[in-house]
């Protein structure tokens, strides 16, 4: 089972993302197997800069801004190796939820005049120590109390100043990255991604609209990655194919996202005809059973099983059973209706 991509709150349904999975995202691409080998390629290259990035993190002693620095320089090698024009940030403008709300959005892409896709960055998620970093839920874009201390605070919006600044009368709001991830996603539909990727250094998330408010996610974890790709080099591919542009936001029709989550309803929608199946065909049993004990009570023996009201003895079904199986000697029981013995 892959452990680079975390399945968080069944986002895929949890027969469709099995271990098989990977093998059902390469079928649906639309690449063959030659193909693929130049995503691989694009994909295996981070390796190298990545445990560049990861160890100067570590051991360099860089300020909470350094670290944003790099980690934001690090999303372009990435974003670059997935299609995305990486090397363009588009924070000279931040996004505008009000005249004084704004949030930094990485990249915005359209599908006609709709916004279908952002790219969104975070801290990354190194752990540091024995601690473990703080994650979706935990980090911000900026404090309550912005009066400058010295050093700044680990979240305060200085520490992003070598990245994006904020105009004088705006303010990052909310500040917390899942707020602000479910502020996008109640905009307005013409404004409202479809999807968001959320970048934290070694670590990426996927984000649906709809799945979001369920509690369901994907999460990428980079380094897996690389460690797994050593056995298996299509894994490389399939975190292409699953953040990539051309499987998100791409300018055709079809979104390979779409129809993966279409496959994964009708996955589940099978699991769950054949739930309904099985209950159906226990209560079937069950009650052609019970007919079965009501009809043996109408014999000659119904002195010895018939319980008042309807109901079975005390002593229950084991008890009735023998005379079930013993063969009906007078007129209770018609021919059609005897139990099998």
């Amino acid at each position: 089972m892959l452990k680079s991509i975390t399945n968080i709150g069944e986002f895929f349904s949890s027969n469709y993302f099995d271990e098989d999975f990977g093998k059902k995202v390469l079928e649906k691409c639309g690449h063959g197997a030659e193909e693929r080998k130049d995503f691989q390629k694009r994909i295996s290259a981070l390796k190298d800069p990545y445990f560049k990035f990861k160890r100067s993190l570590l051991e360099d002693r860089l300020r909470t801004k350094d670290k944003v620095t790099e980690t934001h320089r690090f999303h372009t090698l990435v974003l670059n190796a997935l299609g995305y024009e990486g090397d363009r940030p588009q924070y000279s403008d931040l996004f505008h939820l009000d005249e004084k709300n704004v949030l930094p959005i990485r990249h915005i892409l359209y599908r006609g005049e709709q916004v279908h896709m952002m790219v969104m960055e975070m801290q990354a998620l190194i752990k540091e120590g024995d601690e473990d970093p703080d994650g979706l839920f935990e980090q911000q874009y900026n404090v309550e109390d912005e009066v400058q201390q010295s050093p700044p605070q680990k979240y305060h919006r200085v520490q992003w100043e070598n990245v994006f600044t904020v105009p004088e009368g705006l303010k990052i709001s909310p500040m917390v990255i899942n707020k602000a991830v479910s502020e996008l996603f109640l905009l307005d539909p013409h404004q409202r991604p479809r999807y968001i990727l959320l970048c934290a250094g070694n670590q990426y998330y996927l984000l649906e609209q709809e799945k979001w408010f369920r509690g369901s996610y994907l999460r990428f974890d980079l380094e897996e990655l690389f460690s797994e790709a050593t056995i298996e080099r299509e894994n490389y591919a399939l975190f292409y194919f699953l953040l990539a542009k051309e499987a998100l936001a791409p300018q055709a029709e079809i979104v390979l996202m779409d129809q993966l989550d279409e496959d994964s309803h009708k996955s589940a929608y099978e699991v769950t005809k054949d739930l309904k199946e099985g209950v159906m065909h226990v209560g079937k049993s069950r009650q052609r059973d019970r007919v079965l004990l009501e009809t043996a009570g109408q014999g000659p023996f119904d002195h010895r099983c018939r319980p008042a009201e309807g109901r079975l003895p005390q002593h229950g079904v084991p008890a009735a059973l023998p005379l079930l199986r013993r063969k009906p000697t007078g007129p209770g029981i018609a021919a059609h209706q005897r139990p099998r013995v």
